[in-house]
């Protein structure tokens, strides 16, 4: 019976050296599964982030894309045309009225050109 005891306890799997070295490659295991699992967490997130700026900028070509269109009409050609290079058809006169930016700019430089350097002095420390 000694014998029996003996052969049970001297199998391979019962050496305390082999279940040591077995833990360690389970909890090496478990430890490689958790680090994966936050890499596939981290590399979802960016997919959803890039997925919504895709759909940010798919919006924003479509509004250029009508913008586009828009100003191939031919009124949007006209305007073009009458607005900004100051074009006029025959017999038509045309008059442009300043805009008003440009009216207070103006104005600004007047009251600049009024007032005296005292006022000048004044007028930078109140602000």
């Amino acid at each position: 019976m000694d014998k029996d005891k003996k052969e049970k306890n001297s199998s391979p799997l019962n050496h305390p050296l082999l279940i040591g070295v077995f833990t360690c490659l389970c909890l090496l295991a478990i430890f490689s599964l958790r680090e994966s699992s936050k890499k596939a967490i981290i590399s979802k997130e960016s997919i959803e982030k890039l997925e919504k700026n895709i759909e940010s900028l798919e919006k924003e070509v479509s509004k250029e894309d009508e913008k586009l269109k828009i100003s191939q009409e031919p009124i949007a050609l006209e305007k073009i045309i009458r607005n900004e290079l100051l074009l006029k058809k025959d017999g038509e006169i045309v008059l442009q009225i300043p805009d008003e930016e440009q009216d207070k700019e103006v104005g600004k430089d007047l009251e600049n050109k009024q007032s005296g350097p005292w006022q000048e002095w004044l007028r930078l420390f109140e602000n």
